[in-house]
């Protein structure tokens, strides 16, 4: 099955809502989502947190892993 092609703002845009639905995470302030060139890669962009805000710092990186694991299957990045 074909992935969406989403920009990087749309994608991060995306991200950072579903991090925010996560039980814990819903003032987590910034993520980043970094383009991956490995063509042994399974996905070409891979994400993080920036700021956790007001939530723990542990539950974020926890939540990220999860939205990222979801969306990967999904979601591509468009190439520039």
């Amino acid at each position: 099955m074909a992935k969406t092609l989403l920009s990087i703002h749309a994608l991060r845009s995306l991200a950072l809502e579903e991090i925010r639905r996560q039980p814990g995470c819903s003032s987590v302030a910034s993520i980043a989502i970094n383009r991956v060139t490995n063509d042994r890669a399974k996905s070409n962009w891979s994400m993080c947190v920036g700021s956790a805000g007001a939530a723990d710092a542990n539950t974020a990186a926890r939540a990220a892993l999860q939205v990222r694991r979801a969306l990967r299957q999904d979601y591509d990045l468009m190439t520039d």
